[in-house]
């Protein structure tokens, strides 16, 4: 199976290590992931916020150094992207799509129209807002990864 997952999925799996979005995230074995490289931009830029997320709800300290540091191992074995080597088209009707939405989740749509793989999010403004435009199609949930990857007793 191959996925292509959303910047959520790795806020996710830097805040909460071993939940079960960290847990889906690291099944390389069964799933390929793809991702924009504009994700690794992004993390790095809230690495921040996602510090004092951690610090305030979750009592834990971590260096910006730490966080960078499984954010790598986080990468390792994920083919990323550039944004330009997907098409302008794919890019162009991405913007379209996402312009009332949220503008910053355009890399993903566009690669989805490249590769035709579906997107793994929890970012339900987007969900919802592609969903309303007849885009529901183009995710996949984390319950449906659930099933996917793990074993059924």
């Amino acid at each position: 199976m191959i996925v292509i997952a959303d910047t959520n999925i790795f806020y996710s799996a830097l805040i909460t290590p071993t939940g079960t979005i960290a847990k889906i995230l690291d099944e390389r074995k069964r799933i390929q992931y793809f991702i924009p490289d504009y994700l690794i931009g992004e993390v790095k830029e809230h690495l921040p916020d996602i510090q004092r997320y951690l610090e305030k709800f979750r009592q834990v300290k971590k260096s910006k150094q730490q966080l960078m540091a499984e954010f790598a191992l986080l990468l390792e074995g994920i083919t990323i992207i550039p944004i330009s080597k997907i098409k302008k088209e794919y890019v162009n009707k991405a913007l379209g799509i996402v312009k009332d939405i949220d503008e910053k989740d355009y890399p993903f749509i566009a690669l989805h129209f490249e590769i035709k793989h579906k997107i793994w999010t929890v970012d339900e403004r987007l969900i919802k807002g592609l969903t309303e435009k007849g885009y529901k199609h183009i995710f996949i949930t984390t319950e449906e990864m659930k099933a996917k990857t793990y074993k059924k007793n």
